[in-house]
């Protein structure tokens, strides 16, 4: 049985990620009847993935590579339903998740998912298993996740990666300028099509990293959407940096004045905060504009491209995926993917 929801996302490099994505959504239920997968790069081999349960439409661009703003709507104008998901590549979630949308998700609204962050290192459990451990983190009972059926994947999860998520909208929906839901929002949100054309889609003014969330959500509430938040929490994979990104200094200094500009106020004051700290911009800049004082130095701009870097290596998984689709469709299905041995079962790639 299949749910009446269309779920995008969007995909750069992040293969073993889309791949665990789709085994998550197969596992469902419901399942989504229609998955989009925007690919922010060319096609390759690794842009034929395909599923069984549910109909995959993949979109490709037709330049060099597509910015995320622009990625994002071409996914969410063009999907089939009345309901849209959008969920992060990398998201863990619930196999719950649609029939709780579809029952909660009222007409001018829109429902975004509190997030609880994980460690990279844990990035293949099941979301059952990070529940549990959240639980216990929070009833302070002693905890081990190591004991899984593939612990070389699987580190303990430390108490602090699963103590700080997003809150409940009440409590941060108004705290603009520090770290609120509308920072994590592209985790998992849900929209009618009609509400989302109603914002006009993801502003595509904003260039390279950053802040595409906090406007969208601060426009979404200019046309009078209400935010509510999903029934389920999810979980997804933090970075070391992500609160300081030195290496995307420029870019996001620029999306930051055209936020202002828009709406009135700086946004992420927690990141404007930390460069000012470091001294890459003015510390006066809540009441002027933004001044890049210096640029990072060669041991900031590694240590943060070290943080940020993608898990994945294409290259990597490329040879994996060369596999007769009936013979893929035949075998059963992990519900999780985390070694090669079980990528090559859903990334597809027809052999001419």
């Amino acid at each position: 049985m299949s749910a009446p929801v269309s779920v995008i996302t969007i995909v750069k490099n992040r293969t073993e990620k889309l791949c665990n994505l789709i085994n998550q959504l197969e596992a469902c239920s419901p399942t989504p009847n229609e998955l989009l997968i925007v690919w922010m790069t060319p096609p390759s081999d690794l842009s034929l993935v395909t599923s069984n349960k549910f109909a995959i439409e993949h979109k490709f661009v037709n330049q060099d590579e597509l910015p995320i703003a622009k990625a994002r709507n071409k996914g969410l104008f063009d999907a089939k339903n009345d309901i849209l998901a959008y969920i992060s590549v990398d998201t863990i979630f619930s196999s719950a998740c649609f029939k709780e949308a579809v029952s909660a998700l009222a007409p001018s609204s829109i429902m975004r998912a509190p997030v609880s962050y994980i460690p990279i290192t844990s990035r293949n459990q099941p979301y059952s298993e990070l529940l549990h451990v959240k639980s216990r983190i929070f009833a302070n009972e002693p905890f081990s996740v190591t004991q899984t059926s593939d612990t070389k994947h699987n580190d303990a999860l430390p108490k602090a990666s699963l103590l700080k998520n997003t809150g409940s909208v009440d409590k941060q929906d108004d705290n603009h300028g520090k770290l609120s839901n509308d920072s994590s929002a592209s985790a998992m949100f849900f929209i009618r099509k009609a509400d989302f054309e109603k914002t006009s889609g993801f502003d595509e003014t904003y260039d390279g990293y950053g802040l595409n969330d906090e406007d969208f959500f601060t426009q979404c509430r200019s046309v009078g959407l209400s935010i509510t938040d999903h029934p389920s929490i999810v979980f997804s994979p933090a970075r070391d940096l992500t609160r300081c990104p030195v290496n995307h200094l420029l870019d996001f200094v620029h999306n930051a004045q055209l936020f202002r500009e828009k709406w009135g106020f700086y946004p992420r004051k927690d990141i404007l905060c930390a460069y000012a700290e470091k001294g890459l911009i003015n510390e006066d800049f809540e009441h002027s504009n933004i001044r890049v004082v210096r640029l990072p130095n060669e041991d900031e701009l590694s240590e943060s491209k070290k943080a940020l870097a993608p898990i994945d290596n294409p290259k990597k998984w490329e040879h994996k995926v060369k596999k007769p689709l009936n013979k893929v469709l035949a075998e059963s299905k992990a519900p999780f993917v985390s070694t090669a041995d079980k990528l090559h079962m859903k990334c597809v790639s027809i052999t001419l």
